[in-house]
């Protein structure tokens, strides 16, 4: 009994400690949320003034509903702060950690592998920092498909209530992340495939149309369900053919070894630049994982493990970049897997202890240099990455600007979303900024115009214009790496006085 408590303790804390600071700063995608959120909680409408929307309307791109949501409950009652914004993914990681370890003990009635599948869900380099971050409500569509499957799990789909369960997560899925407005269907495909009879009338009913109803009210949102989807997809520029050898090239790179084990995604915001999305310790479970599936084929959850994986990574591969994000439907179907291998790997640790510790031992040795990067090299890493620091700029900025305006420019990231953020000018304006003595430059020209006295906050790289007097810089310091004594100071945001 005191294990259990021991990793359910781990977990918290592993998905809530340091939550403002690694990652760090608050990227814009992230603001948006926190801004619409607290819209929302105080004053019942977005930035814009719409009331109550579905979909959130942020500079050109759409947020779905269950992060600002989320969000708009925490700000009801909690400060805004980056804290407060990531909270709702670190809470959907900790219920997804519960959650698949159920399935686990649902798929082999092993304690062991239930616990170890927790941790898996928990501290696995992919589930770890996606709980870690407020991109888009990413665990919460991984989390619907798992409650989905734990409901249907070890003859649940004989019973009419866990039917309804199942439908009602999957019904929940379209509005979490952006990958799952297309991928639910396929899911549900997937289930009346793989279950064939065994869900039939209205159990199947039951499955089958809560998901479809709200995919056709994503589908009616036409444009802002799928803004982004024409900016990212292969076919945008390009000829069939040429897009269609550009998605079969994608999809094999989302099983490699490059992105899985090695270096993981190139971006900064979906991964730490340290170790991939998986630690090396996961092959073992994965690969006889996969191999236990197939033997177990004719039963449903080896079919959707197995077809799952492979149709996850179709929908990503049709984008023009490699990314992590895009493909967290496959994660239901990994942990299905790891379920599996563990099943079968656990009988030969069991056999010596030698084994059981020698496997410990690699668990640790492999593993412990990604936290520690993590929470000393990477807020360094990724600052710039993460717009680290302009919130506190801005923040600081308007408090001295003593009447003046606080002008912002970076030619990297449209920094107005951080300043409504920071300031929370009452939504609904036409433009709020001036309404707390902001104005945003679009061209590098216009810092010209700055009046004496204004405050200007640039980016770091942007040249001051002249005769500027600098104020303070926002600084990220740290290990240059876990190898090294040296301190590695990157500039992240400066602030300037203009001069008349």
């Amino acid at each position: 009994m005191v294990l259990p408590v021991i990793v359910g303790m781990a977990v918290i804390v592993g998905h809530l400690a340091g939550l403002q600071a690694s990652p760090p700063g608050l990227f814009g995608d992230e603001a948006a949320f926190g801004y619409n959120g607290w819209a929302i909680s105080h004053y019942g409408v977005d930035q814009y003034g719409v009331p109550w929307p579905l979909f959130f309307r942020s500079f050109g791109d759409y947020k779905g509903p269950v992060g600002v949501y989320s969000v708009a409950l925490l700000t009801a009652f909690l400060p805004l702060t980056p804290f407060t914004v990531r909270l709702p993914n670190a809470l959907a990681g900790i219920a997804l950690a519960m959650v698949a370890g159920a399935l686990g003990w649902r798929l082999t009635r092993c304690r062991a592998v239930a616990l170890i599948l927790v941790l898996e869900a928990s501290f696995e380099p992919w589930f770890f920092h996606l709980g870690r971050t407020m991109l888009e409500a990413d665990l919460f569509t991984p989390l619907c498909y798992v409650l989905a499957l734990l409901a249907l799990a070890e003859k649940g789909e004989r019973r009419l209530r866990n039917c309804v369960a199942a439908g009602i997560c999957l019904s929940v899925a379209p509005f979490t992340a952006q990958p799952a407005r297309f991928f639910t269907i396929v899911m549900v495909g997937l289930l009346i495939f793989s279950f064939g009879r065994r869900i039939w009338g209205w159990r199947l009913a039951a499955v089958v149309v809560p998901p479809l109803v709200t995919t056709l009210v994503v589908a009616a949102a036409g444009g802002h369900a799928v803004a982004r989807l024409g900016a990212v997809s292969v076919f945008s520029g390009r000829s069939w053919l040429d897009a269609v050898l550009f998605a079969l090239t994608n999809y094999p790179q989302y099983f490699g070894p490059r992105l899985l084990f090695i270096s993981g995604d190139s971006n900064l915001l979906l991964s730490s630049g340290f170790a991939g999305l998986l630690f090396l310790t996961a092959i073992p479970p994965i690969v006889l994982g996969v191999i236990a599936a197939y033997r177990r084929r004719p039963e449903p959850m080896a079919r959707i493990a197995l077809l799952g994986s492979l149709l996850a990574p179709i929908g990503p591969a049709l984008t023009t970049t490699i990314s992590s994000r895009r493909d967290v439907v496959a994660l239901p179907f990994l942990l299905i897997l790891m379920a599996f291998g563990w099943e079968a790997l656990l009988p030969f640790l069991r056999a010596s202890r030698w084994r059981a510790a020698a496997a410990v031992a690699v668990v640790v040795v492999l593993t412990a240099p990604y936290y520690l990067d993590y929470a000393f090299v990477y807020p360094v890493r990724g600052g710039r990455a993460f717009e680290a620091g302009e919130i506190e700029a801005i923040t600081h900025a308007h408090d001295i600007a003593g009447g003046h305006t606080v002008l912002l420019f970076s030619s990297a990231q449209d920094p107005s979303i951080l300043a409504l953020f920071a300031l929370r000018p009452r939504p609904g304006l036409t433009d709020p900024l001036p309404a707390v003595g902001v104005r945003r430059l679009s061209r590098p020209s216009e810092l010209a115009s700055a009046q004496d006295g204004d405050i200007i906050v640039l980016a770091a790289g942007d040249p001051p214009p002249a005769g500027a007097t600098l104020l303070f810089t926002e600084l990220a310091r740290g290990p240059a790496s876990l190898l090294s004594t040296r301190q590695s100071t990157t500039v992240l945001v400066r602030v300037y006085r203009a001069a008349g």
